[in-house]
C-alpha cells in the first residue's frame, strides 16, 4: 500500500482508482488553497510515496513571487520524495524554463500519462 500526496485539482477518478488498489491519498496544499498540509512542509516520516501536482498550483501568484517551485518542493527534494507535475507534453519546456533546482528532480508528465507513471512509481 502506498501513500500518495495530491495536490488540490488532481483527477478525482486516478485517486479513486489508487484507493480502490489499496493504496491511500492525503491532500497537499501550495500555501495559499488551504487545501491540505502545505507541501513545503512535508518530512519523511509522512510517509509519502509519491507527490502528484498540477503545475499551476505551484507556480506563485501576483503578489507572491518570493516563493518559487523550487522553495515549494525543497522539502520533498530533501527528503527524497518524488514528485510528478502534471503539464501538457506541448509546455514541458516552459515548464522547466520555470525552475532551477528542481527541474532534474520532478517528473513531467502529461494527463494521459499520469497513472501509468504513478504506478510505477509506487
Amino acid at each position: 500500500m502506498a501513500l500518495i500526496g495530491y495536490m488540490e485539482g488532481t483527477d478525482p477518478d486516478l485517486l479513486s482508482s489508487l484507493c480502490a488498489q489499496g493504496n491511500d491519498t492525503l491532500p497537499l496544499g501550495n500555501g495559499t488553497d488551504g487545501h491540505g498540509k502545505y507541501i513545503a512542509h512535508v518530512t519523511s516520516s509522512d510517509g509519502f510515496d509519491v507527490i502528484i501536482s498540477y503545475l499551476h498550483k505551484l507556480v506563485s501568484v501576483t503578489g507572491m513571487e518570493h516563493v518559487s517551485i523550487d522553495d515549494r518542493l525543497f522539502a520533498c527534494r530533501r527528503h527524497d520524495i518524488p514528485v510528478i507535475i502534471v503539464v501538457a507534453d506541448k509546455f514541458k519546456e516552459k515548464a522547466k524554463e520555470k525552475m532551477a533546482e528542481s527541474r532534474d528532480y520532478v517528473e513531467l508528465v502529461s494527463p494521459e500519462e499520469l497513472e501509468t507513471k504513478v504506478m510505477e512509481i509506487i
